[in-house]
This record gives structure tokens, sequence and C-alpha cells, in this order.
């Protein structure tokens, strides 16, 4: 039997939408497990605390809340921008969140992975 392999569009398409349900998932599992800040006063309290272990901002999050919550004093902590805040919101069953903290390193981690991978996908090595 003679196998065609997809398309090289098709085949990335399949591997973002895989990497991209993951991360869904990852957070769905973060926030179930109590280890996700949601929303500008939970990041911001939690980046206070120290607790934060990576930070993601919506795409569509305002200049002025971003820069509020990326601080100089936040500079360790990994930081990506991903999805709108209504896909977000929809991930933690809220209407709109603009940020998110995830408090658990392992979860981290995790996240941080997934993330990079997807960014590969959308922004090649050229």
């Amino acid at each position: 039997m003679k196998l065609r392999p997809p398309a090289k569009e098709d085949f990335f398409a399949m591997l973002t939408t895989c990497i991209t349900e993951r991360i869904k998932s990852l957070l769905a599992i973060s926030l179930k497990a109590g280890k996700l800040a949601a929303g500008y006063s939970a990041v911001q309290d939690a980046l206070e605390k120290g607790r934060v272990e990576l930070l993601l901002c919506a795409r569509d999050l305002s200049e002025g809340t971003r820069e509020k919550i990326t601080k100089p004093e936040s500079t360790s902590i990994r930081y990506v921008t991903l999805f709108t805040r209504e896909e977000l919101g929809s991930i933690l069953s809220r209407d709109l969140v603009g940020a998110i903290a995830i408090l658990d390193k392992g979860l981290a981690d995790a996240l941080w992975i997934e993330t990079q991978r997807l960014k590969g996908l959308i922004i090649p090595n050229e």
C-alpha cells in the first residue's frame, strides 16, 4: 500500500492545532489545580508575592496593562504572548481574560515548552 505524506501546509496546520490544544489543556489543568491566576488584579497580586513561574498575556491586551504587568522587577519571569482575550476567557470559562499567571513550576515548564514549539511553527527559522 502506498501512502502519500500530507502537504507541507496541511502538516503544519495539524501540528499547530495539536500544540494549541495541548496548551489549552495545560491551562485548564492549571486552573483546576488552583495553580493559575487570571485577570489583572490576580496576576498583579501573584507577581507581588513572587509566586509567578510563567506569565501569559493576550495578543490584544492593551499596551498600558502589558507594561504594568511586565515591570522591570518581573523581567526574570518567563513571558509569552498568545491567544486573544476572548480565547483565554473561553479556555477559563470567563468572558475576557488578558493576563494569566502560572503558579506551579512543573506546569509552567510544560506550557513554556509547548508555547516555544508553537512559536517555532508560526515563525519558522529562516
